[in-house]
């Protein structure tokens, strides 16, 4: 239930949200706690194909935070860390208790070595179940709940140098790492949760989505006006499966069996981008180009779009919009066949999503988040290959400041996913309010 946390989230993945943070003001202190204390009701915890009065929850949440900003004009570090403990009247599928806690932990730096030369750095670690707090781009990976302690780690840097006034060269890598719990059962009982009577293989979550995802890139930047910047940028990409497990396939013709590694895949990507600020109020970036990805393990490679989009418009006092695009190809729990040669390689993500801020009144304000994304499933045989599902996430959020301190909030969320693969559609809805104190 922490989707007004992950709308939040959803505003940084575009571009300009760097600007929109220098119109912020400022912190007046170099720490601040908050806690938050929230009643909510879920109509599909499980996001069962066919939910049953089991999947229909009630429960209460409190989230204490604390964070820093400390730092000058040539040095900038702020760090902070939420816990949330969630409590249920019903046990979620897949674990023996009534509750749940996740951890989100950020830090970042920034610093100015002088008018030329600039490093910034960032890092997440989130522990959760929620499929917004498991992900660190605008796609979805697993577009349901995940019971259990998974882990996402996610951070990089970004080394600047201008070579003249016009010219500048960007040096960056970017990391992600996805632990799940869930893993393997013990291959010499069967059946198991992975292994049925005759035999057939179910993957694991970890088996299927545990990982490491490394993106190192260079940029080169041309500022063709105070306003303006073009840049031809080159992206390599590893993704290394790391559980190690059988993922498909008859327990009896092991050890020949797809395992987690088969899915492994490296990229090159280029593409042209151009970051443009309208007005004062008004500024967006686009990167554009095409992504050759190698399945080294499978033998299967191919060529596919890239782009990301963002546009930040403030039109007026305490008011935004953001919508943004995104393009490119990412992990997916779906499996596909019984062999090397049929399993799924990943997906193609198409992904629209928008963010609202709206002052009714003064100290009301109306939050508006969505997003809409499409999956093409990447080979797995006349089965698996090129068939799709859609994703879709609504939030609503009225949230009342009664001062700088204290404010109170209600609002909805629905999530839908309509799959081409069978039993894997469902639609969920839920409620919550709560009241968030800040010092």
């Amino acid at each position: 239930m922490n989707r007004i946390i992950a709308s939040v989230g959803l505003v940084a993945l575009g571009a300009a949200s760097v600007q929109a943070q220098s119109i912020s003001t400022p912190p007046a202190k170099w720490w601040n706690v908050s806690a938050t204390v929230r009643g909510f009701y879920d109509d599909n915890i499980d996001a069962a194909h066919k939910p049953t009065s089991h999947d229909r929850v009630w429960g209460g949440e409190i989230s204490p935070g604390v964070g820093i900003t400390v730092g000058n004009d040539q040095t900038t570090l702020t760090a902070d860390y939420k816990y949330a403990f969630l409590y249920y009247d019903k046990v979620p599928a897949g674990q023996n208790h009534k509750y749940d806690q996740d951890h989100t932990f950020n830090v970042a730096l920034n610093h100015v070595f002088n008018e030329c030369y600039s490093v910034r750095a960032h890092d997440s670690f989130v522990i959760g179940q929620e499929p917004d707090s498991l992900r660190w781009d605008a796609a979805f990976h697993t577009p349901y709940r995940v019971s259990g302690n998974n882990k996402v780690n996610y951070g990089g840097f970004a080394f600047d140098a201008a070579i003249t006034p016009e010219l500048s060269v960007e040096v960056g890598y970017d990391n992600a790492w996805f632990d799940y719990q869930d893993s393997f059962a013990n291959i010499a009982v069967i059946p198991s949760k992975n292994i049925d009577a005759a035999g057939d293989i179910t993957a694991s979550l970890s088996g299927a989505l545990d990982r490491v995802e490394q993106t190192p890139h260079v940029s080169v930047m041309w500022h063709v006006q105070p306003d303006t910047t073009a840049s031809l940028s080159y992206q390599f990409g590893q993704t290394l499966y790391t559980a190690n497990e059988f993922i498909a396939g008859n327990i009896g013709n092991a050890p020949d069996l797809p395992v987690s590694d088969d899915r492994d895949v490296r990229s090159h990507t280029l593409y042209l981008g151009l970051d443009h600020q309208f007005r004062p109020d008004f500024y967006g970036s686009v990167q554009a180009g095409a992504t050759y990805y190698d399945y080294y393990n499978v033998n299967e490679s191919s060529f596919g779009p890239y782009a990301r989009l963002s546009l930040t418009y403030v039109y007026a006092q305490e008011s935004s919009v953001q919508v943004g695009f995104q393009e490119g190809r990412a992990a997916t729990d779906i499996i596909g066949g019984t062999t090397k040669q049929s399993l799924v390689t990943d997906a193609e993500d198409s992904v629209l999503y928008g963010v609202v801020r709206q002052r009714i009144i003064p100290n009301l304000f109306l939050n508006l988040n969505g997003s809409a994304q499409n999956s093409i499933f990447q080979h797995g045989g006349a089965e698996f290959n090129d068939k799709s599902e859609r994703f879709y996430e609504f939030g609503a959020n009225l949230e009342y400041v009664f001062n700088a301190n204290f404010s109170a909030h209600i609002g909805y969320d629905f999530d839908r996913l309509d799959s081409e693969i069978p039993n894997r559609s469902y639609s969920r809805n839920k409620a919550y309010i709560g009241a968030t104190a800040s010092y």
